[in-house]
């Protein structure tokens, strides 16, 4: 079941600059870490990446810019993002988003587990049970 753990193993400290890549392609990369309720992603997002037509999800998803500017388009809304915006897309809003300077965007999406990302937590030894 994904919520199981070792429980010995907690606190296990990982740094994301050197866990394995998730999603990566031309202007977009993505690490995953999760805990046993949540997920995070911590995306790099640059100005080279092609636009995606809006998707929607049926999860809550929060977002965190850490570096850099973004927008993004949520249910039909441009919204304009810098360092220290935080907000919430609620389940089945839909939502797209891109870099919007010549530097690359460093986005942290908080989500429940999800099951499609579940693969690329492998790397967490503690959920190994």
């Amino acid at each position: 079941m994904a919520r199981d753990y070792v429980a010995d193993a907690i606190p296990t400290v990982y740094d994301l600059r050197e866990t394995p890549v998730a999603s990566t392609e031309p202007g977009f990369e993505q690490t995953v870490f999760r805990g046993v309720d949540r997920m995070v992603g911590l995306s790099t997002i640059g100005p080279e990446r092609e636009d995606k037509p809006p998707h929607r999800h049926p999860y809550e998803q929060t977002n965190i810019v850490l570096e850099g500017t973004i927008d993004f388009i949520v249910d039909g809304e441009r919204v304009s993002l810098e360092p220290y915006n935080a907000f919430t897309i609620p389940p089945e809003i839909e939502h797209a988003s891109r870099a919007v300077s010549d530097e690359p965007c460093r986005l942290l999406a908080i989500w429940p587990v999800r099951e499609d990302k579940l693969d690329a937590t492998d790397y967490q030894t503690e959920f190994h049970v």
